[in-house]
């Protein structure tokens, strides 16, 4: 039996066919099986017993149901004892993923080491609607929001590279919003992700999923948005620092240049102070591909020198229209500000090769 590749299979109120898949699966790729009961029901228990039977298929067992993100945690927490293990997938327990395309996956993984391996469905006619409204909407935010681009945010089947173990330990989440986490944190340590396309495979208008549409969606929601949450804390933070520095300048320290002067030196001296606080903040923020200064100081700061440009003409032009001079500011760096988390997205802390 190969050491090098472990399937992992959450599992909550699984079919009785759970033996009868984890036995094709020991067939056709010779390796170990590790299934986790995520709490269910005293009558699965026969079928989780019997699939513990199968040679190469161990049960790890929740005493009570945690969600699909903990399942995968105990079983990462197991595996990482399991030495020469190169590559992890996970299948869900509902039929959803062939033999065939688990098969395909574990192929790639062994062509693209190192990379996080995701089996990604096409969704058409046949697809249920929570389904396919779901997925494309996570997609279009997983990419305006972090910049990953997959069609299929929302996989089961994927193929892990032994080497995220560690901090897939400790990933935030413990239900369906653990699989997003894990997509951010393979992109924040520029771990590649390539796609395998698999069947869209649905039984009974998947009624055997486990997915909460309203609780479910709000933590899927929460973790998408906590980027960009955090974005906005450091821009506020580092806005504060801006316009406290500024206000000092304008009001008090330059008052007795020309109006022109005053805004430009304040706008320039302020905007540095603040750019310090704003770089080391937005270094840390979970869309941010490496944390090499020397990778990304220069872009940032070629990216502050035409948001001070346009800071200072549209303060000037506001001002000359009539505005307060402070308010002025809030008003143009506001604007700026909705583009320059694009900009950083895309060019500032992107990794080399994906920018756009």
């Amino acid at each position: 039996m190969q050491t090098d590749l472990c399937i992992v299979i959450p599992a909550y109120q699984p079919a009785q066919t759970l033996p009868q898949y984890v036995s094709h699966l020991r067939r056709a790729l010779d390796c170990c099986v590790l299934v986790v009961d995520d709490g269910s029901d005293g009558a699965c228990r026969p079928w989780f017993d019997e699939a513990e039977r199968i040679p190469g298929c161990r049960v790890l067992r929740h005493e009570h149901n945690r969600g699909k993100g903990a399942a995968l945690k105990t079983a990462f927490q197991w595996l990482r004892t399991q030495r020469g293990l190169q590559s992890i997938i996970t299948a869900d327990c509902d039929g959803q993923h062939s033999v065939p395309d688990v098969m395909r996956v574990a192929e790639q993984c062994r062509e693209s080491p190192g990379a996080l391996v995701l089996g990604c469905r096409t969704f058409g006619e046949g697809t249920p609607r929570r389904s396919m409204v779901g997925n494309r909407v996570t997609a279009r935010a997983m990419k305006l929001l972090y910049n990953i681009d997959l069609e299929d945010t929302q996989t089961g089947l994927r193929g892990i590279p032994a080497s995220m173990l560690d901090p897939l330990c400790t990933l935030r989440g413990e239900r369906y919003e653990y699989e997003l986490n894990m997509l951010i944190l393979a992109h924040s340590l520029a771990v590649p992700m390539v796609k395998v396309p698999i069947e869209t495979l649905y039984f009974d208008n998947n009624a055997g999923s486990h997915y909460r549409p309203v609780r479910d969606s709000l933590r899927v929601t929460g973790q998408l948005l906590r980027g960009l949450g955090q974005y906005g804390l450091s821009s506020v933070l580092s806005a504060a620092a801006d316009v406290f520095v500024y206000a000092l300048l304008v009001k008090w320290a330059l008052a007795g240049l020309p109006q022109s002067a005053r805004i430009l030196c304040a706008a320039v001296l302020a905007r540095l102070l603040s750019s310090v606080v704003n770089y080391a903040l937005n270094r840390r923020l979970p869309y941010v591909q490496t944390r090499e200064i020397r990778q990304t100081a220069v872009r940032y700061y070629i990216l502050l020198t035409v948001q001070l440009v346009c800071s200072i003409s549209g303060a000037w032009l506001l001002t000359a229209l009539g505005a307060d001079e402070l308010a002025a500011k809030w008003a143009t760096d506001l604007l700026l500000a909705a583009g320059s988390y694009q900009v950083q997205l895309h060019w500032v802390f992107a990794k080399a090769g994906e920018n756009s």
